[in-house]
């Protein structure tokens, strides 16, 4: 009887048919070979099914849903039926680089306290043209706390631990950013970290599930911050979470550019680094300086805070 494999690469689909070929010719390219391919078909309409059953692999395990149940419930399946000590998720449409199977594979075998790790990525368009590169920060004490200001991973280069990823499972509640809230109750259970590989070439185009739902994602996001300030006792009105959101969807650097601004920015902010629960959890002194690499990566803000503590206290 054949033994499981190390590895399940989940990969949920829709319609993704004219990109399968390269994307599965990706992986069975890795240096890694003891991994299966789960393929969780979300009900797709056009020839995916053809195509897979078509491609003979012996490492491919393929499902179908009978109709549309959205890309939650399809990861929660894939998470289920998964037979591997770690999954390594993986979108039809994108393309594996690099030695990621092996290198994300060693790491977690060697540093049992981690319970996930991504890595940084290419965006290319549809056509497979590169378009930028992304490099993820790697420090796990630092990670802990950017993920309340942005997504620190990208969602198809993380591999994570199976009977972890098992118990958590996604939330419906967050649509289309399921992936983000999932990150939250990792840190609040094992450590997190990027390796310095360039793991991914992600796909952006036209009928990319984010793309299309940019609205319903960015309520999704300010939700799942507001939640998150709840639990460091961080009180919070709609203007400062606006603020917030325009932090996290990336939007700063042309957004604070007055004075005015960005002194309302940095109240926020100074509000949130008050929280008695982060002074428990940090050093002040790393805090601080955290505050001021994110005011300035995020913000484009390289001002000293000049700003007292009675102006940005709740009355």
């Amino acid at each position: 009887m054949k033994s499981a494999p190390q590895i399940t690469i989940l990969i949920p689909t829709y319609n993704c048919g004219k990109f399968l070929y390269e994307c599965i010719g990706s992986i069975v390219r890795q240096s890694y070979g003891d991994f299966e391919i789960l393929i969780i078909d979300d009900g797709s309409t056009d020839n995916t099914e053809q195509l897979l059953k078509g491609m003979k692999l012996p490492q491919l395990r393929y499902y179908r849903n009978n109709h549309n149940l959205g890309i939650v419930r399809s990861l929660n399946k894939g998470l289920k039926l998964a037979k591997g000590k770690y999954i390594a998720r993986m979108d039809a449409d994108d393309i594996m680089l690099g030695n990621r199977l092996e290198e994300q594979f060693l790491f977690l075998e060697q540093n049992p306290e981690y319970g996930m790790v991504g890595g940084s990525y290419q965006i290319i368009d549809e056509a497979g043209i590169h378009r930028d590169t992304v490099h993820v920060k790697r420090d796990a004490h630092f990670l802990s706390l950017a993920i309340l200001f942005r997504n620190q991973f990208h969602h198809a280069t993380i591999m994570m631990r199976t009977d972890v990823a098992q118990q958590l499972k996604y939330s419906a509640k967050f649509p289309y950013c399921e992936d983000h809230e999932l990150w939250f109750r990792f840190t609040e259970v094992a450590k997190t970290t990027n390796l310095p590989g360039i793991y991914l070439s992600y796909r952006w185009h036209s009928d990319n599930s984010c793309s299309k739902n940019q609205s319903t994602l960015k309520t999704s996001v300010l939700s799942l911050i507001s939640r998150e300030l709840d639990k460091i006792n961080v009180p919070h009105n709609v203007r400062e979470l606006m603020l917030h959101g325009s932090v996290s969807f990336g939007m700063a650097t042309f957004k604070f550019r007055d004075e005015s601004s960005v002194d309302e920015l940095i109240k926020w902010y100074n509000k949130i680094f008050d929280s008695e629960i982060l002074a428990q959890r940090y050093q002040r002194e790393w805090l601080n300086a955290f505050k001021k690499e994110i005011l300035k990566a995020y913000c484009g803000i390289e001002r000293e805070n000049t700003i007292a503590k009675e102006d940005y206290v709740v009355s």
